[in-house]
């Protein structure tokens, strides 16, 4: 729903874009989408953001909506914003995932800009979101070839390997790819793997943590934090490393708390030996 005044901020903002004054027009739409859903504020709002030179503004934003696929003139929206993009990678994943054709043909940056984007990457202390997805930029053999360099180099952030080897899984990759866990050389088939939330032992050690600290609402944030940490830490062989989840969640608690894990000592103190302090 678009409320009065979302819809008379509109007006103006059509009225900014007619004089040619696509700040002035963004800023009426920004502030109609301060504290209020609407819907046609948000595509017009993308439309403005990719016409401003502002198209990763324009994918945060779209990639907010909830449901990108059932609404045509969300998904729409969200091709186009890809194809603005160069977000090449991204497209390949959803024709993977979802099984639709794109209604905007999407194409790599150009292979000068992707030497540029590894390169970058690479020398990166810190990656911000915004480096991550200027990966996504890449052609597939680039894309490839980044992510075994990456996942065979056991210092970077853990958070980058798992969103690589998420997205190689996304893009359901059927060739093997090699990945440093806890300090072992380990190996995956990307579309043998179910994404992290998507594993049955990582929604069941969740739930078991939320049961236990139903009580202690103020604790619970951080306890699912750890839960995080430890169980990214071990994507994508969850599966290799914890038999139980009940007992492992049940052990790491007590871990956290009173550095006992129990029969999971040995798993845990490796784990936190390779977590960033």
């Amino acid at each position: 729903m678009t409320s009065v005044s979302q819809q008379n901020l509109l007006k103006l903002a059509e009225e900014d874009e007619r004089k040619g004054d696509l700040e002035a027009a963004i800023q009426n739409l920004e502030e109609a989408l301060r504290g209020e859903h609407s819907l046609d504020v948000i595509l017009k709002l993308c439309k403005l953001y990719c016409a401003n030179k502002q198209k990763d503004q324009a994918y945060a934003l779209i990639k907010e909506e909830p449901d990108l696929f059932s609404d045509q003139r969300v998904f729409k929206s969200y091709c186009q914003i890809l194809a603005k993009n160069n977000f090449f990678i991204e497209a390949l994943q959803l024709k993977n995932l979802v099984g639709v054709d794109l209604s905007e043909k999407v194409k790599p940056a150009s292979e000068e800009k992707q030497r540029q984007i590894m390169q970058n990457f690479k020398q990166r202390e810190q990656v911000t979101q915004l480096d991550y997805e200027s990966l996504h930029k890449l052609n597939l053999p680039n894309f490839k070839a980044f992510a075994r360099s990456v996942l065979l180099d056991p210092t970077p952030d853990f958070a980058v390997r798992l969103s690589l080897c998420e997205d190689l899984v996304r893009l359901g990759l059927e060739e093997k790819f090699e990945i440093w866990v806890i300090g072992q050389m380990e190996s995956f088939i990307p579309a043998n793997t179910l994404l992290l939330e998507k594993e049955p032992k990582y929604r069941e050690i969740i739930s078991s943590i939320g049961s236990k600290f139903h009580n202690s609402p103020s604790q619970l944030p951080l306890m699912l934090g750890e839960v995080n940490l430890v169980l990214g830490s071990l994507y994508p062989k969850i599966n290799q490393y914890i038999d139980e989840p009940d007992s492992f969640a049940s052990d790491l608690v007590s871990f956290l708390q009173r550095k006992d894990g129990r029969s999971h000592q040995k798993l845990l103190e490796k784990i936190y030996k390779y977590l960033p302090q």
